[in-house]
């Protein structure tokens, strides 16, 4: 039997490693980001929020990924903690 995976915990980590990825990789304020990318500040700021379990569409990845010369993978650091 396959267990379900845990979506709120996994939500979580793509947005801590997308945090990490636009502070550390990218060096933008989600404000900045979000003009650039034209996104709204509030939807960066859901995707990397810890109380608001809001998924990122993989389009979005891609586009970020590709603007900024991002491993696609960075955003799925840790992932392996849901294959247990």
């Amino acid at each position: 039997m396959i267990e379900m995976i845990n979506y709120d915990a996994l939500y979580t980590l793509i947005g801590s490693n997308f945090k990490r990825i636009r502070m550390k990789k990218i060096g933008l304020t989600q404000e900045k980001l979000a003009e650039e990318l034209n996104l709204s500040r509030s939807f960066i700021s859901h995707i990397e929020s810890q109380k608001v379990n809001k998924g990122v569409s993989l389009d979005t990845l891609f586009l970020i990924s590709q603007k900024y010369n991002i491993d696609i993978r960075d955003f799925f650091q840790g992932y392996e903690q849901f294959l247990k």
